[in-house]
């Protein structure tokens, strides 16, 4: 019976229910029965209420029956028409009012743990502002083509995933990533649908649109997490199937016993299994709700469960326990150089280059106001670095590694400006780019990684919390995984990896019994994603590939979330456990009061719907609970 108000909107549509004046109409005709003292009047309109209220009751019963699907309508019905039968007409009206009320009780309850999720859809706006032909057009938002500008003020959501064209402001991105604090973003940065623009004014690139955008897939997660069904739902379903049959042997068995039609009615009416049918539902719900609220999304109950389980968590490197972004550590001048001016000619030369490393190095002069002058005859020379002129002077900016230097410049013109010098070992745990001045060495410039802030602690709450293994798999170098390794509190790694290994490792760990989750965020992660008993992906940040591969998206880069995750399944396994042992423990004492004559037909109804409010509010608990 619960199902029939399955389409129940938020509290504030509640009028606009036609359930909702059904409720009102039968309660109406019950109060008239109340207020009339002549049995015959009495007796019409309190049939009345029960049938406008149970009708419905009834209906959903016949269509069961029809479908060879028992459920727990067919004992309400039965109950009714039994009161009918021994003309009880108020306690059949009482019950059918009790019945309906505690469905729209228990729905209304269980929206609550939806809002988190249904808030969601409504973050993306339905018009935006986008500049065509020089001039600002307001357009609904499926009619935005990939590609245009998108205007975007002070106040308003962002429309589109894209990167930023012109413009500066802060951005909250709580609804993705569940922080709470805005992110400054500036040119070049990339917003995301459903984030707000706190102070400032964008103009934005349109990359994705509609249903590809971070949003359009968080949607698409959580519509897959409320359709998928747990083990342990599917084992209530199961033994629930089971309740109609005996609680119609039982109240049979109690009328012939006592020759008390009431407390056979009652049996029918407190048998009915609501509380043990919401169990696990309500409790799921309310889980994949609170996840949503961190930043989390989970694509089903049973990954939530299998969550509960496990042992073992591998962890990608790069864009997982790292940034993915270098960053400039060092600065080493040689032959009288200095460091700003050795920083300095080295962004000239590579002011034009998109490799991670030449950002790295631009940003870092950019970021102390360094002069960066305008480079000449600027060429990429793949797998070795840039060549350019910068003030007249030939500068090269890239690997100190002899052998191949040499091959680069064999065939070039005397005016080439990398000469094969001996060149110093390259360290091995950070990258290091040397800077040569008209062919001699003027200093060599270190980066690393960017570790995550919560790598750290996160891998602190997985080891305190008692996840036996804890690895990092990674395709680079050892001495940098090494690096990585001892800065995140790591102490098993392995690298060098191709995905193929990766995926070997993850199957090994499988085969000794152990429950593994993978977290990663690239498309090389996404086989090791998909084979992993739980596969979580970097959100936002990872691709398609790998979102597309995993049960989890974290959409921020908050490792922390990890254990937040595994203790949120270990809670919710818990309390659908304590809510069934209620429902099984509520369901047999009210049996029993029921067939002793201690509850009648109208506090018996009463009694069942105690039962499953309070199954409800227990798990409405997970929605607020932090593991």
């Amino acid at each position: 019976m619960i199902g029939r108000y399955s389409d129940m909107g938020r509290y504030r549509q509640l009028l606009q229910l036609r359930e909702f004046y059904t409720l009102a109409a039968g309660l109406l005709f019950i109060l008239l029965a109340l207020l009339f003292k002549q049995e015959f009047y009495v007796s019409i309109f309190a049939a009345t209420a029960a049938v406008v209220m149970g009708g419905p009751i009834i209906y959903q019963a016949g269509r069961g029956i029809r479908n060879k699907e028992l459920n727990v309508d067919e004992l309400v019905s039965l109950a009714i028409i039994a009161s009918f039968i021994i003309g009880e007409y108020l306690s059949a009206a009482v019950v059918t009012l009790i019945m309906t009320l505690g469905s729209l009780l228990e729905q209304f309850t269980a929206q609550r743990a939806r809002t988190a999720i249904n808030t969601l859809i409504r973050l993306t706006p339905d018009k935006a502002n986008v500049i065509r032909g020089g001039r600002e057009f307001s357009v609904p938002l499926e009619k935005i083509g990939l590609g245009e500008t998108v205007l975007i003020r002070s106040g308003e959501r962002v429309p589109v995933d894209g990167r930023i064209l012109r413009g500066h402001a802060a951005i909250n991105q709580a609804s993705l990533t569940g922080e709470a604090l805005p992110v400054e973003k500036k040119a070049g940065d990339s917003v995301f649908a459903g984030t707000v623009v706190y102070a400032g004014m964008l103009e934005v690139k349109a990359r994705k649109v509609g249903k590809s955008t971070t949003l359009g897939k968080m949607v698409k997660l959580v519509q897959e997490a409320e359709s998928r069904k747990a083990p342990i739902i599917r084992l209530a379903n199961r033994y629930a199937r089971y309740f109609t049959p005996a609680i119609l042997f039982l109240s049979a068995a109690v009328f012939l016993w006592t020759k008390d039609a009431h407390r056979a009615i009652t049996v029918l009416i407190v048998g009915c299994p609501c509380a043990f049918i919401l169990a696990s539902p309500t409790a799921i719900v309310a889980a994949i709700g609170n996840a949503s609220r961190n930043g989390v999304l989970v694509k089903g109950g049973a990954i939530l469960e299998e969550a509960s389980r496990i042992k073992a968590v591998l962890f990608d490197k790069t864009g997982t326990l790292t940034t993915g972004r270098p960053r400039l550590t060092q600065v080493r001048p040689l032959n009288g150089c200095t460091e700003d001016y050795l920083l300095s000619m080295a962004a000239s030369a590579e002011k034009y280059s998109c490799h991670p490393l030449a950002v790295a190095i631009v940003s870092a002069a950019q970021e102390k106001n360094l002069l960066l002058h305008e480079p000449m005859h600027y060429r990429d020379l793949p797998g070795l670095g840039v060549e350019a002129q910068v003030c007249g002077k030939n500068i090269f900016v890239g690997r100190s590694v002899e052998r191949k230097l040499s091959a680069a410049t064999a065939n070039r013109s005397e005016r080439s400006v990398c000469p094969p010098l001996p060149i110093r070992k390259e360290e091995a745990a950070v990258r290091t780019v040397t800077v040569y001045e008209e062919n001699i060495p003027i200093g060599d410039i270190l980066l690393d990684e960017e570790i995550r802030s919560s790598a750290a602690e996160g891998i602190r709450i997985l080891r305190k919390r008692g996840v036996s293994k804890i690895q990092m798999l990674t395709g680079d170098n050892s001495a940098i995984a090494a690096r990585v390794a001892k800065k995140t509190g790591i102490v098993e790694f392995f690298a060098e990896l191709l995905p193929a290994q990766k995926l070997a490792l993850v199957r090994q760990i499988q085969r000794a019994g152990c429950k593994v989750a993978v977290v990663g965020d690239g498309v090389n992660d996404a086989p090791s994603l998909a084979a992993a008993d739980i596969g979580i992906a970097m959100g936002a940040m990872g691709t398609d590939a790998a979102i597309d591969a995993a049960d989890i998206a974290l959409m921020g880069d908050d490792i922390t979330k990890v254990p937040y995750l595994l203790g949120l399944g270990k809670l919710t396994v818990k309390t659908i456990n304590i809510n069934i042992f209620f429902a099984l423990t509520f369901n047999a004492l009210a049996l029993a009061a029921s067939g002793a004559g201690l509850l009648n037909p109208i506090t018996g109804a009463i009694a069942h719907n105690i039962g499953s409010i309070a199954v409800i509010a227990n798990s409405a608990w997970l929605l607020k609970r932090h593991p």
